[in-house]
């Protein structure tokens, strides 16, 4: 089996040194990385940096993702010689969590809510968001992106100021080495949201066959119902996509383990 991996550096290696426990397969399964998308920081405006310096007064800290906790930590470490206390942690995925304890020493897991899922329902489940009203939140993020997690925060009465850290390119620098993975049969495509997937669609237009998108041999892995459906509305095969239990390197790792088992 071929599986490609879309992910940035350093994600993609460490998503392939996790797939190596599939070394003890029966089916050999080789990995190789191509990124679809350039996470590119953003220059702190004033405002920003005003939301930075005044971090002390909101309750609440909501970080999107792994490149969102990394930034954030950089930032905090230049402004903030010691951790604002009694800030309420809350990281969208496993993944960002990881990424906040490691980059951020004062915080301990233990200190930081993780959801179960990245819909409303599983954000509400969270106790500290069972008292929001008054409340004010700081969502860390890149530029864009959905309004999911902001608008179920204001529906239960916080007050949400949005801090942008970073913006998503494709990277089509390597629009010609992803055409060549192409050209190649391919077994296994991991994804890791919607914007990476369109950013390969992108990335591939006038290079190949498109039609080698929606090969019946192909299997699509997406961390989210949500990526599913981008996929989908964009020719997909559902039969051709397999949703794991999120984003997490172990996720993708047993989504692959249930295919080897039923190849």
């Amino acid at each position: 089996m071929k599986l490609l991996i879309t992910r940035s550096e350093p994600h993609a290696t460490q998503l392939s040194d996790t797939l190596q426990k599939l070394g003890s397969q029966s089916i050999r399964v080789d990995t190789f990385h191509v990124p679809v998308m350039v996470i590119e920081p953003l220059a702190l405006s004033g405002v920003s940096k005003s939301q930075l310096l005044n971090l002390d007064t909101f309750d609440i800290v909501i970080v999107i993702s792994a490149n969102a906790a990394e930034l954030l930590a950089t930032h905090i470490d230049h402004y903030w010689p010691q951790l604002p206390i009694g800030i309420e942690w809350v990281a969208i995925g496993q993944a960002t969590a990881n990424a906040l304890s490691k980059h951020i020493p004062e915080l301990v897991a233990s200190d930081i809510h993780v959801p179960s899922g990245t819909d409303s329902e599983a954000l509400m489940h969270l106790d500290v968001f069972q008292t929001l009203k008054d409340k004010k939140a700081l969502l860390v993020k890149g530029q864009g992106g959905r309004d999911l997690i902001r608008n179920t925060v204001v529906e239960r009465g916080a007050k949400v100021t949005e801090l942008p850290l970073y913006q998503r390119q494709p990277a089509m620098a390597h629009a010609e080495t992803l055409a060549e993975a192409f050209r190649e049969p391919l077994d296994i495509i991991q994804v890791a949201s919607g914007d990476s997937f369109l950013n390969m669609v992108a990335m591939l237009e006038g290079r190949i066959d498109r039609q080698c998108l929606y090969s019946s041999t192909l299997c699509w892995l997406v961390p989210s119902v949500r990526v599913a459906q981008v996929l989908v509305s964009n020719g997909i095969p559902e039969s051709a996509i397999r949703v794991c239990d999120g984003a997490s390197n172990d996720a993708v790792l047993t989504a692959v383990e249930g295919l080897i088992a039923n190849h």
